[in-house]
């Protein structure tokens, strides 16, 4: 077995030789992939949107009195919850709720590769500086080695 010269290493998995990617779960010839790119992958806002559709409702239905008074009665007290109140109160949670999870939901990013069986996307990562230091190591790596390569013979051929 050759020894391979490790061009990058993260030391969890991902790793680039002359010849091939790894991954956690696969390697991939470097010759096999024809294209490499950093993709942005956006974050969903659905639940955000549905919390806040729901604290809306809540609003609603609390304004317009929808709600009957549930009433407790113990030997000394009687205890009165107001419905109405308490389902504006929880829609108005809801929607900070919805509105904080739309600000705070973050993109990820992803190493997209093309090889003749399809588009992969091998490595997706919360950050943008990692996902961005392996697909300019594997740019680098195809670039120097295996294009260098295919070049090399179609001059001599």
């Amino acid at each position: 077995m050759k020894n391979e010269e490790i061009i990058y290493t993260d030391g969890h998995g991902v790793k680039i030789t002359r010849d091939k990617f790894y991954t956690e779960k696969q390697a991939y010839n470097l010759d096999g992939i024809t294209n490499v790119n950093l993709q942005r992958i956006p974050a969903s806002k659905v639940p955000g949107v549905s919390l806040f559709i729901l604290g809306f409702l809540g609003i609603v239905l609390g304004s317009m009195e929808m709600f009957t008074d549930l009433t407790y009665t113990t030997e000394e007290a009687i205890y009165l919850i107001d419905s109405n109140m308490l389902s504006i109160g929880l829609g108005v949670a809801l929607i900070f709720g919805g509105i904080l999870w739309m600000i705070v939901a973050k993109d990820k990013y992803a190493v997209e590769i093309r090889t003749a069986e399809g588009d992969k996307r091998p490595i997706i990562s919360k950050s943008r500086e990692y996902v961005a230091h392996i697909a300019g190591s594997l740019k680098k790596a195809y670039y120097r080695y295996v294009k260098k390569e295919k070049v090399e013979t179609v001059i001599v051929s």
